[in-house]
């Protein structure tokens, strides 16, 4: 049976949000120097940004499986002989729950958000559109360009509301990959779900002098739930 987010406690509903801004981040490096990452993976952080009118954090979340890499890491940044494998998704996330702040004091802002994604799909999960954990390319997947296009949007949308506040996220990675308009689009619209996100971390108690005071809970709560995850009971 399939852990669910409803069957978490608050403290851990809390975590299920910081894994999915850790994981975007997470793949906001891996599409820097990589150019590629798993379909699920993208989609677990990128469809909840597309979640207006959420009943509960399962709706938000429906698949908790697909946020596995964001435990990972949490666990990962919250260990001291691990810390510094993940300086760019440190940097990364804590860049991603600053600029909810300042999105947060900007109403103008929040309703533009809302207004524009409102018209987007989520991004496609189902077998018949993946090639193992990918989008298959090409005509013959109408999926593919649908979902380069929803992208691009997000992208624009993250350009012209997040890009204009005072503190921007400098990504580091490899040139041609910075510079190719499918990966950039993708890194946009995960900042900008990730930023998502870290709005419902902080309403569900999330705040940043935590992550310092509670650096070993934190550690062991990503832990467990992730250990539930790959093998549920």
């Amino acid at each position: 049976m399939t852990l669910t987010a409803a069957e978490l406690s608050k403290w851990e509903q809390q975590h299920v949000a910081l894994a999915a801004v850790a994981q975007s981040a997470t793949l906001v490096r891996d599409l820097a120097y990589e150019g590629d990452v798993p379909q699920r993976q993208l989609a677990a952080c990128i469809n909840p940004l597309l979640q207006l009118t959420a009943s509960s954090i399962d709706d938000v979340y429906p698949e908790l499986p697909d946020l596995t890499r964001g435990f990972q890491t949490l666990q990962e940044i919250f260990s001291n002989d691990r810390v510094r494998q993940h300086g760019d998704v440190i940097r990364y996330t804590l860049g991603m729950l600053l600029l909810r702040n300042k999105l947060m004091s900007d109403g103008e802002m929040q309703e533009i958000l809302r207004r524009r994604l409102q018209y987007l799909d989520p991004l496609p999960t189902g077998e018949a559109f993946l090639d193992g954990d990918r989008v298959l390319e090409g005509d013959d997947n109408p999926q593919y360009s649908h979902q380069e296009r929803i992208l691009q949007q997000l992208a624009n949308l993250y350009q012209d509301t997040i890009s204009t506040l005072s503190y921007r996220i400098q990504v580091q990675g490899k040139i041609d990959n910075l510079k190719n308009e499918r990966i950039a689009n993708s890194i946009r619209a995960l900042l900008l779900a990730g930023i998502r996100s870290a709005v419902l971390w902080y309403q569900l108690g999330g705040r940043r002098w935590r992550l310092v005071v509670y650096r070993k809970r934190i550690k062991e709560t990503a832990s467990n739930i992730r250990r539930r995850l790959i093998a549920p009971v």
